[in-house]
């Protein structure tokens, strides 16, 4: 998403962490490191990703031929609100136990939909004029989270409707499925402030918020439940994950009160998210934007962020964690999936060669495929912001937008799509297929 750092969000000791953390990677005996320790530049770098690459591993089928769109212009659109736009993006798929496929998104008016009369400083409204900010819309609760539904694995799906519609701009909504059926959702909400705005009314910094629905998706709490953030001001792009011992783990990226990079956090909850503790912070000398982590099947997990690639581990879930080590790839909206062969993917935006694509891991992350040194396999020619789920088959039912809905023209005429990825069975590329496998 549109990240100004004014607006939207976007020792010996520690090298024995280190190695000790390196020790519970694929090839090592298992170690757990003391709790609490800092990790070391130097023994970070023990840790640091690399990529293979690989040639003709990109699908011979186009994305353009095997996608699906949901929502767009003359396609199930949303009923008319005041400031309903013509813009839906930042969308997350959820397959439910029982089957069913669930697609939620945010609706609005541009990029970014706060609610108007508009709280940015006039030179900030100037320069978002410029790239496309229409200056005509009345919207007195911005943007709003919807939600959409198939009961035939995506061949048809329910019209969209609201679930969370808040004072402010609502986005960004991901979801996890518990195992007594209770559905968790977390978005963030975006008043439209300036930084300055921020500290002097924290009220006006955008917040992740959590929603809960207790009957498959029907009908969500009114009232959003508020994390106990350690920032001034912090957004999650999701998906949330569950642990082992069934709390669910989120991730969230912060802005500080003081200024300097923004940092990740993780948050866990043991009561089906009705309330939240925060285990960690996660630093680097650089932003940690939009960073999203997962478990893999030992109970590893690992987080991925933009811009710069980092990746980091943990091994006493997210309490520490090794320093964040970047491997050549700049790339944004990370979101990690581990599939139940224990095949690790990455889903996000390239810098480099623009649109959705995906690089994939068969070690836990210390080594990653892909067809470039910089750059993934493509997914989608698009705007680069995707999230998927795994279908029973081994595949990945990846949901993806059109555009960043930058100008009044891509706005208007944003649409929702579906595709699925095969990473092929000898691990040399990935195959593009059609969403439904019906």
């Amino acid at each position: 998403m549109l990240h100004t750092r004014s607006s939207i969000p976007q020792g010996l000791t520690g090298l024995v962490l280190c190695l000790a953390m390196a020790a519970r990677l694929p090839g090592a005996a298992a170690a757990d490191p003391p709790s609490g320790a800092a990790s070391s530049p130097a023994a970070a770098d023990s840790l640091r990703p690399v990529v293979k690459v690989v040639s003709g591993g990109e699908s011979e089928r186009r994305p353009e031929d095997c996608r699906a769109t949901i929502v767009g212009p003359g396609i199930n659109q949303p009923d008319p609100y005041p400031g309903y736009g013509g813009f839906v993006g930042w969308n997350s798929p959820i397959r439910l136990r029982s089957g069913d496929w669930l697609v939620g998104f945010s609706a609005g008016y541009w990029h970014a939909s706060p609610p108007t009369p508009l709280r940015f400083s006039a030179d900030t409204i100037a320069s978002y004029r410029k790239m496309g900010l229409p200056a005509d819309v009345a919207s007195p609760t911005g943007g709003r989270a919807m939600l959409m539904r198939s009961t035939d694995e995506g061949k048809t799906w329910t019209k969209p409707w609201t679930i969370l519609d808040t004072p402010d701009d609502d986005r960004h909504p991901g979801f996890v499925e518990l195992p007594d059926g209770t559905l968790v959702c977390s978005v963030f909400t975006y008043p439209g402030g300036d930084r300055a705005d921020f500290v002097k009314s924290p009220g006006l910094a955008y917040r992740t918020a959590i929603i809960r629905s207790f009957d498959q998706g029907k009908t969500w709490d009114r009232e959003v439940i508020r994390l106990p953030s350690p920032f001034l001001a912090d957004e999650t792009d999701g998906p949330m994950v569950l642990l082992k011992d069934g709390s669910i783990l989120l991730t969230i990226s912060g802005t500080l009160k003081e200024g300097g990079p923004s940092q990740a956090a993780v948050f866990t909850s043991q009561d089906r998210g009705a309330t939240w503790q925060l285990r960690t912070t996660i630093r680097a000398e650089h932003d940690l934007d939009e960073a999203n982590a997962t478990p893999l099947p030992d109970g590893t997990l690992v987080l991925m962020a933009r811009p710069e690639g980092d990746i980091c581990w943990s091994f006493d879930e997210g309490r520490t964690w090794t320093a964040p080590v970047t491997f050549g790839m700049r790339l944004y909206a990370p979101s990690l999936y581990a599939l139940r062969d224990g095949t690790l993917v990455s889903l996000h935006g390239s810098y480099v060669r623009g649109g959705l694509r995906l690089i994939f891991s068969t070690d836990a992350g210390r080594t990653w495929v892909a067809p470039a040194k910089d750059y993934g396999f493509l997914v989608d020619s698009c705007y680069g912001y995707g999230k998927a789920f795994e279908l029973p088959d081994g595949t990945l039912l990846v949901a993806d937008q059109g555009t960043g809905g930058h100008t009044t023209a891509d706005a208007k005429s944003m649409s929702l799509r579906l595709l699925r990825v095969r990473i092929r069975a000898d691990r040399s590329g990935i195959d593009l297929l059609p969403p439904s496998s019906r």
